[in-house]
Protein backbone atom coordinates (compact mmCIF):
# COMPACT_ATOMS: atom_id res chain seq x y z
CA UNK A 1 0.00 0.00 0.00
CA UNK A 2 1.42 3.37 -0.99
CA UNK A 3 1.83 6.09 1.61
CA UNK A 4 -0.92 8.24 0.08
CA UNK A 5 -3.31 5.35 0.64
CA UNK A 6 -2.07 4.94 4.21
CA UNK A 7 -2.82 8.57 5.05
CA UNK A 8 -6.48 7.97 4.21
CA UNK A 9 -6.70 5.41 7.03
CA UNK A 10 -7.29 6.92 10.50
CA UNK A 11 -4.09 6.48 12.53
CA UNK A 12 -5.70 4.27 15.19
CA UNK A 13 -6.95 1.90 12.48
CA UNK A 14 -3.55 1.45 10.82
CA UNK A 15 -1.44 -1.66 11.22
CA UNK A 16 1.90 -1.36 12.99
CA UNK A 17 3.58 -1.66 9.58
CA UNK A 18 1.57 1.31 8.30
CA UNK A 19 2.26 3.33 11.47
CA UNK A 20 5.98 2.65 11.11
CA UNK A 21 6.00 3.73 7.48
CA UNK A 22 4.04 6.94 8.12
CA UNK A 23 6.11 7.90 11.19
CA UNK A 24 9.36 7.34 9.31
CA UNK A 25 8.13 9.41 6.37
CA UNK A 26 7.19 12.20 8.79
CA UNK A 27 10.65 12.00 10.43
CA UNK A 28 12.30 12.35 7.02
CA UNK A 29 10.18 15.42 6.20
CA UNK A 30 11.06 16.97 9.56
CA UNK A 31 14.75 16.34 8.87
CA UNK A 32 14.45 18.02 5.47
CA UNK A 33 12.72 21.02 7.14
CA UNK A 34 15.56 21.13 9.70
CA UNK A 35 13.12 20.47 12.54
CA UNK A 36 15.73 18.40 14.37
CA UNK A 37 13.99 17.93 17.72
CA UNK A 38 10.68 16.82 16.21
CA UNK A 39 12.57 14.47 13.90
CA UNK A 40 14.24 12.85 16.92
CA UNK A 41 10.84 12.15 18.50
CA UNK A 42 9.46 10.61 15.27
CA UNK A 43 12.56 8.50 14.71
CA UNK A 44 12.37 7.16 18.27
CA UNK A 45 8.65 6.48 17.79
CA UNK A 46 9.47 4.55 14.63
CA UNK A 47 11.94 2.36 16.52
CA UNK A 48 9.35 1.71 19.23
CA UNK A 49 6.80 0.69 16.60
CA UNK A 50 9.39 -1.77 15.24
CA UNK A 51 9.59 -3.23 18.75
CA UNK A 52 5.80 -3.59 18.71
CA UNK A 53 6.03 -5.45 15.39
CA UNK A 54 8.64 -7.84 16.80
CA UNK A 55 6.65 -8.51 19.97
CA UNK A 56 3.31 -8.91 18.17
CA UNK A 57 4.86 -11.38 15.74
CA UNK A 58 6.33 -13.44 18.56
CA UNK A 59 3.25 -13.42 20.80
CA UNK A 60 0.36 -13.33 18.32
CA UNK A 61 1.71 -15.12 15.26
CA UNK A 62 4.07 -17.64 16.84
CA UNK A 63 2.18 -18.22 20.11
CA UNK A 64 -1.40 -17.34 19.16
CA UNK A 65 -2.02 -15.01 22.11
CA UNK A 66 -5.04 -12.68 21.84
CA UNK A 67 -4.41 -9.14 20.56
CA UNK A 68 -5.93 -7.43 23.62
CA UNK A 69 -3.54 -9.36 25.89
CA UNK A 70 -0.56 -8.40 23.74
CA UNK A 71 -1.74 -4.76 23.69
CA UNK A 72 -1.83 -4.77 27.50
CA UNK A 73 1.72 -6.13 27.67
CA UNK A 74 2.96 -3.50 25.21
CA UNK A 75 1.32 -0.70 27.21
CA UNK A 76 2.71 -1.92 30.53
CA UNK A 77 6.24 -2.33 29.15
CA UNK A 78 6.24 1.43 28.49
CA UNK A 79 8.67 2.73 25.89
CA UNK A 80 11.33 1.23 23.69
CA UNK A 81 13.72 0.47 26.55
CA UNK A 82 10.99 -1.21 28.61
CA UNK A 83 9.79 -3.26 25.66
CA UNK A 84 13.34 -4.28 24.85
CA UNK A 85 14.21 -5.35 28.41
CA UNK A 86 10.86 -6.82 29.48
CA UNK A 87 9.49 -8.38 26.29
CA UNK A 88 12.04 -8.61 23.48
CA UNK A 89 14.89 -9.97 25.61
CA UNK A 90 12.88 -12.94 26.98
CA UNK A 91 11.45 -13.65 23.52
CA UNK A 92 14.90 -13.51 21.90
CA UNK A 93 16.35 -15.72 24.63
CA UNK A 94 13.59 -18.24 23.93
CA UNK A 95 14.31 -18.07 20.19
CA UNK A 96 18.08 -18.22 20.67
CA UNK A 97 18.58 -14.84 18.96
CA UNK A 98 19.50 -12.84 22.07
CA UNK A 99 23.27 -12.78 21.33
CA UNK A 100 22.47 -10.91 18.10
CA UNK A 101 19.74 -8.62 19.45
CA UNK A 102 21.57 -7.61 22.62
CA UNK A 103 23.95 -5.62 20.42
CA UNK A 104 21.06 -3.14 20.03
CA UNK A 105 21.14 -2.21 23.73
CA UNK A 106 23.61 0.68 23.38
CA UNK A 107 21.74 2.09 20.37
CA UNK A 108 18.45 1.89 22.28
CA UNK A 109 19.96 3.62 25.33
CA UNK A 110 21.40 6.39 23.16
CA UNK A 111 18.15 6.79 21.22
CA UNK A 112 16.19 6.97 24.49
CA UNK A 113 18.56 9.58 25.91
CA UNK A 114 18.13 11.78 22.83
CA UNK A 115 14.35 11.33 22.79
CA UNK A 116 13.93 11.90 26.52
CA UNK A 117 16.11 15.00 26.37
CA UNK A 118 13.66 16.51 23.90
CA UNK A 119 10.43 15.15 25.40
CA UNK A 120 11.16 15.60 29.11
CA UNK A 121 13.82 18.30 29.35
CA UNK A 122 12.91 20.47 26.36
CA UNK A 123 16.37 20.13 24.83
CA UNK A 124 16.99 21.16 21.25
CA UNK A 125 18.83 18.81 18.93
CA UNK A 126 21.41 19.58 16.27
CA UNK A 127 21.64 18.19 12.77
CA UNK A 128 24.55 16.01 13.89
CA UNK A 129 22.53 14.54 16.80
CA UNK A 130 19.56 13.95 14.53
CA UNK A 131 21.65 12.07 11.96
CA UNK A 132 22.92 9.78 14.73
CA UNK A 133 19.37 9.20 15.96
CA UNK A 134 18.08 8.37 12.48
CA UNK A 135 20.95 5.94 11.86
CA UNK A 136 20.41 4.25 15.23
CA UNK A 137 16.67 4.07 14.71
CA UNK A 138 17.02 2.52 11.26
CA UNK A 139 19.47 -0.08 12.64
CA UNK A 140 16.97 -0.97 15.39
CA UNK A 141 14.15 -1.20 12.84
CA UNK A 142 16.27 -3.42 10.58
CA UNK A 143 16.86 -5.84 13.46
CA UNK A 144 13.34 -5.88 14.92
CA UNK A 145 11.20 -5.44 11.80
CA UNK A 146 13.38 -6.75 8.96
CA UNK A 147 10.45 -6.97 6.53
CA UNK A 148 9.74 -3.26 6.98
CA UNK A 149 13.28 -1.86 6.95
CA UNK A 150 13.81 -2.14 3.16
CA UNK A 151 10.89 0.29 2.67
CA UNK A 152 12.71 2.97 4.69
CA UNK A 153 15.71 5.13 3.89
CA UNK A 154 17.75 7.85 5.51
CA UNK A 155 17.11 11.43 4.34
CA UNK A 156 20.85 11.95 3.86
CA UNK A 157 23.90 10.13 2.52
CA UNK A 158 25.57 8.13 5.27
Amino acid sequence: MGNSEITKIPYDERTDDQKLESNWKKAKRQFEREDWSACVIRAATSAEIAANIYIRHFLQVEHDLPPNFVDALLMSANGLDGKFKRLIKPAAEHLGTWPTLKTLQKKIESLNNHRNGVAHAGKFKSKKDTKVVLEQSLAIIAALAPNEAPKLSLPFES
